[in-house]
């Protein structure tokens, strides 16, 4: 294929470095001499090219970054024909070219998934944060005409739109813009540095202040006066509109929300801190931010990803192998339970004996009474 084509496919190109990876994964001796031609031209460690699988984050990356590493070797290696690489499968100089800016894209996604993959780690906050990083990275390769190849821009592009479908559908649920809102780093000001229209805005902070009507705002309970009403003087011109404008103020000071939205932004050196962490503290000095505290714990501590649920399928179908197929719920709900809290370190060394001996005592018990029984039925 010549170099002009290939350059504009970043579908071939990734095809030939999986040949490549998939060659030295499946040929013993061909490893063992390229291994000898990384230590010749002092190639990076490890010597080795990751092989790219579908269903695995980030193995496209990581070949790109071992191909990228061993390039010398590589161009080395493939000519000898021994090795049976066939030549529309040989690294080319612009393959590389381009292996380095697909690296330069896709290691912000490395950084987003391997924090989503760290268990209890990603939370809602993290979407909306991510997603318009993304956009960011991708909306300037496109733009940048001459700094990546139109192969690549094409890709952005189809890029761009799927993270705009995700991004759509984040307002199907609220929670996702409510916890923006209650994030101490962010509230409102993230949306208007993130350049969100005015209408987008309003909707979360509307948002926010129906769940908090609804469900968590206290009950103000008022008891009835026993003394008589105090009989004043209507009060006309700018002394009515003086109370009314201070009753005004009084009322928006006492709206948890818009003292929440009035007060500074919490940062940690310039970073976002720990959202969930911060009202957990608030919680134990007793602020409960007029009731803010108890939504923004419900709504923080939301998962934002399925990770926990699928490893937690995953282990259970370590737990329960082919040959204990036939239990029953309660006894993998149960046995998982014990093996979770056991990995965790949660078990005492010896309970396990103390609840087996305690099963023996009961059953010695029991038996004993049921010959005490036989006996005094006997007499």
């Amino acid at each position: 294929m010549p170099n002009s084509l290939r350059q504009g496919c970043v579908i071939t190109e990734n095809a030939v470095f999986r040949a490549v990876a998939r060659k030295l994964r499946k040929s013993p001796n061909s490893k063992i001499e390229f291994v000898e031609l990384c230590r010749e031209f002092e190639c990076d460690k490890p010597h080795s090219i990751v092989q790219d699988v579908r269903t695995r984050w980030n193995s496209t990356l990581d070949q790109l970054v071992s191909i990228v590493r061993c390039q010398k070797a590589i161009m080395a290696w493939q000519k000898d024909k021994k090795h049976g690489l066939d030549c529309k499968h040989h690294i080319l100089h612009v393959d590389i070219q381009l292996a380095n800016h697909l690296i330069s894209i896709l290691e912000v996604f490395y950084e987003q998934t391997l924090q989503v993959s760290i268990p209890g780690s990603a939370r809602l906050t993290h979407v909306i944060v991510f997603i318009d990083e993304v956009t960011d990275l991708l909306s300037n390769a496109i733009k940048c005409g001459g700094k990546y190849p139109p192969a690549l821009r094409n890709a952005c592009r189809v890029g761009l739109q799927v993270t705009n479908k995700y991004y759509t559908l984040t307002d199907c649920s609220p929670l996702f813009r409510i916890a923006m809102v209650l994030h101490p780093s962010f509230k409102d000001e993230y949306f208007k540095i993130a350049g969100w229209e005015e209408d987008w805005t309003a909707e979360a902070l509307r948002l926010t202040r129906d769940m908090f009507n609804t469900y968590y705002k206290p009950s103000t309970t008022g008891t009835p006066s026993t003394n008589p009403p105090k009989s004043t003087k209507p009060k006309t011109g700018n002394i009515a509109q003086l109370g009314a404008a201070l009753a005004a103020r009084g009322q928006s000071t006492k709206d948890p929300i818009d003292h929440w939205l009035a007060s500074g932004l919490l940062l940690d050196d310039g970073s976002p801190i720990d959202a969930l962490k911060w009202w957990i503290q608030q919680k134990r000095a007793g602020n409960t931010h007029g009731g803010l505290l108890q939504m923004a714990l419900d709504v923080l501590s939301c998962p934002a990803t399925s990770v926990d649920v699928e490893r937690a399928f995953l282990f259970g179908r370590h737990y329960v192998t082919q040959k204990r197929h036939r239990l029953n719920s309660i006894s993998v709900t149960r046995g998982m339970s014990v093996a979770f809290y056991s990995k965790n370190n949660l078990i005492e060394p010896g309970l396990l004996r103390k609840w087996k001996d305690g099963l023996k005592e009961e059953k010695e018990k029991k038996r004993k009474r049921n010959s005490t029984i036989e006996s005094m039925e006997v007499d």
